[in-house]
Formats: C-alpha cells, sequence, structure tokens
C-alpha cells in the first residue's frame, strides 16, 4: 500500500484554509494537523475534522508530518519555513518568500542543508496562457525582449479594520504582498542590473488605510539592454491589471481583467485564454467587475474565486509529487530551487530600497 503524506498547515487565513481543504481532497495526502493562534485554526479543524495543533512545536516533533505549508503572515515566514526543515519537514511556503533576500537565501540554504524538499507558491506559473506565452518566448516566437510593462494598480477603500497586510513592516508592502508579476518579470527577463523607483503613501494617510506606500513607479535595466517598468499600489482611481511584453518580433499583452492573452507575431494578431477551464476566466472577469482595478485583498471569512482554487490545487499537486516521487517538471525547475522566489525578493527589495534611498540602485546594492 503506498504510504500517505502527512501534511500541516499552519496559519488558517484565506489562502491557508484553502489549502488545508485542498490536503483533504487530495489523493495520497492527509492533512494530519492544522496550526494558527486564532480561532482560525479551530473553525479549519472542525470542518474538516482535523487536529488542532496547540502549539508549532507539537506540529516539528510530530512523527505524522511529513511537510508543513507555510500560509502565516508574511513577516514569519523565514522563522517558520527554517524552523519546519530543521525538524525534517518538507516545506511549501506561500508567496512572497521572505521580506529581503538576505534572509531568502539562508532561508533556501537551510532546506539544502537539512535534506528537504521546498517549493514557493508562485501560483501564476500554473495559470495555463501564462505557462503557454512562456514556451513562446523560450523558442523565440517574440525574439529578443525589449521591454515589459507592469501595473497592478487599483483604489482601495476604507475597510472595517486595518489588516497586517496593510502594514508595510508585517507585509512588505504592495512589491512583496503583490509579488507575482515581478516573479514573471524575473521568469521571462531574468535579473535587472539596475532599478530606480519613487512613491509614497499619497491617497491613504489616515491610520485607517495603515502605512504602507500606496504609489510605487519602478524603472529596471537589464544587462542584455532591455527595460521594465513597473506601476504598483492602491493609490489609482484608474486602476488596471496587465502585463505587456515587447520583443523584436512580436508581442503580448496579458489583460487579466479580461482573463485573455492578446499577441502579435509579426503583422498576425490573436487571442489566447488566460485559462483552459471557463469557469476560471468567468470567476477573474467576476471578480475585476467589483473591485476597483488589481488590488484586492481576502479576508479569513471569504473563499478565494475559482480561478485561484484550480491553480493552488495544480501547485500542490506538483509539490506533492515532488515530495512523494522526487520529480519536478523541468519548466518549474526554479519554483523547487529558490532562485524564482530569490529572484523575485530581491527585485522587490531593491526597488523598495531605491524608492526610500532616493537614487538608483546596482543590484550589487551600490549606489550609482
Amino acid at each position: 500500500m503506498e504510504k500517505t503524506t502527512g501534511y500541516a498547515v499552519l496559519g488558517c487565513g484565506y489562502f491557508g484554509a484553502e489549502f488545508a481543504r485542498a490536503v483533504s481532497q487530495m489523493p495520497g495526502a492527509r492533512l494530519a494537523a492544522v496550526y494558527s493562534p486564532g480561532e482560525s485554526a479551530g473553525r479549519v479543524s472542525r470542518e474538516l475534522g482535523c487536529p488542532r495543533a496547540a502549539t508549532l512545536e507539537q506540529i516539528w516533533q510530530d512523527p505524522a508530518v511529513d511537510a508543513v505549508i507555510v500560509a502565516t503572515p508574511n513577516y514569519l515566514h523565514k522563522e517558520h519555513v527554517m524552523a519546519a526543515a530543521r525538524a525534517g519537514k518538507h516545506v511549501f511556503c506561500e508567496k512572497p518568500f521572505a521580506l529581503n533576500t538576505a534572509d531568502a537565501r539562508a532561508m533556501v540554504e537551510c532546506c539544502r542543508a537539512q535534506g528537504v524538499k521546498l517549493m514557493v507558491g508562485h501560483i501564476m506559473h500554473f495559470y495555463s496562457g501564462i505557462a503557454r506565452l512562456k514556451t513562446m518566448i523560450d523558442e523565440g516566437q517574440l525574439g529578443r525582449l525589449m521591454t515589459v510593462h507592469i501595473e497592478r494598480t487599483g483604489w482601495e477603500h476604507r475597510q472595517a479594520a486595518v489588516s497586517w497586510k496593510k502594514m508595510q513592516a508585517a507585509s512588505g508592502g504592495h512589491l512583496f504582498h503583490h509579488i507575482h508579476e515581478i516573479d514573471i518579470l524575473q521568469w521571462i527577463m531574468g535579473q535587472p542590473a539596475t532599478v530606480y523607483a519613487v512613491g509614497g503613501n499619497l491617497g491613504h494617510q489616515s491610520g485607517e488605510f495603515g502605512d504602507e506606500d500606496d504609489v510605487l513607479l519602478v524603472t529596471l535595466r537589464f544587462a542584455g539592454g532591455g527595460f521594465a517598468t513597473m506601476q504598483y499600489g492602491s493609490g489609482f482611481r484608474m486602476g488596471n491589471h496587465i502585463v505587456r511584453i515587447n520583443g523584436t518580433l512580436g508581442g503580448a499583452l496579458i489583460d487579466f481583467q479580461n482573463a485573455r492573452i492578446q499577441l502579435k507575431l509579426g503583422d498576425e494578431t490573436s487571442t489566447m485564454e488566460l485559462f483552459d477551464d471557463p469557469a476560471s476566466a468567468q470567476a477573474i472577469r467576476a471578480l475585476f467587475q467589483r473591485t476597483d482595478g488589481g488590488v484586492a485583498y481576502g479576508r479569513p471569512d471569504e473563499r478565494p474565486p475559482e480561478y485561484i482554487l484550480n491553480a493552488l490545487r495544480s501547485e500542490l499537486a506538483a509539490f506533492d509529487r515532488c515530495v512523494r516521487t522526487g520529480f519536478v517538471d523541468p519548466a518549474q525547475a526554479d519554483l523547487f530551487d529558490g532562485s524564482s522566489a530569490c529572484n523575485s525578493v530581491q527585485i522587490a527589495e531593491y526597488s523598495l530600497r531605491s524608492r526610500q534611498q532616493g537614487q538608483p540602485l546596482e543590484f550589487g546594492g551600490k549606489p550609482l
């Protein structure tokens, strides 16, 4: 009889609860424990009929736990990833992996030293349209990439309470908490050579909105001669959510709000779906109809929309396969070796440092 993989889920909020549900339905897996210092773990435990760990130490010592899913607040990721690895548990960590490059690299090295598997939840690698576009880029169909432009912007209205997600020190701010598009940038362009960023908290200066920057404008130069620009934040009345890619032979526009990818190869134009399944496309379009642009935060009492659930299940299945068999799809290797996580964190960190210092930075960390 094939051995099942025992999972513990740390953090039972918006994503953590969904990871627990996914594990409970995944063939070959069992939900060994859930943990959260608040009541959310109790709700998930009762819903799924699984044990609720009273302490983290209980999880580290439990031989029934083979792997840990870290879905705690961003500022706790380093502590929980390294403790799990030192306890001999395989680790899946939700994004952002860490809040600075030094921590990210230390976490990767710790997992390697302990001989445990590591995967970071950069979920857009599992959007079928984006995966196909990456293949087209690798095949040279767009030619040499010259520019990439990213917008993840919107307007935040007053919330009932200020979440940790809105506090710069806890979440890292928009560049970290909404790191997905930065991940796409490094996936297709590699690491930049220099960065210059400006921004600030321009439209949400009341304490009712937290203290993160709500406008961030970033320019990056790549060693190969390409450039990228990024607009992030919740201070944009005319919000948008796109990634525009411009190559010498063609271009692509990832239009998240309409769940499509527009392509132009030479003089020919075409459209590719962002998702293979119609339910995911319908779900993302419905989300943008009730939100203001590309900035939205899930609440623990909500469930993610279908397009996120499908991608979440796919990434978790890839992790489980790696844990059980050691197999990693070569197209997803950067999610398991730490490079995608560390590169994305470095771009976010250096962009934020440039904004704070008011000057361009080289990616060696030296001011220009």
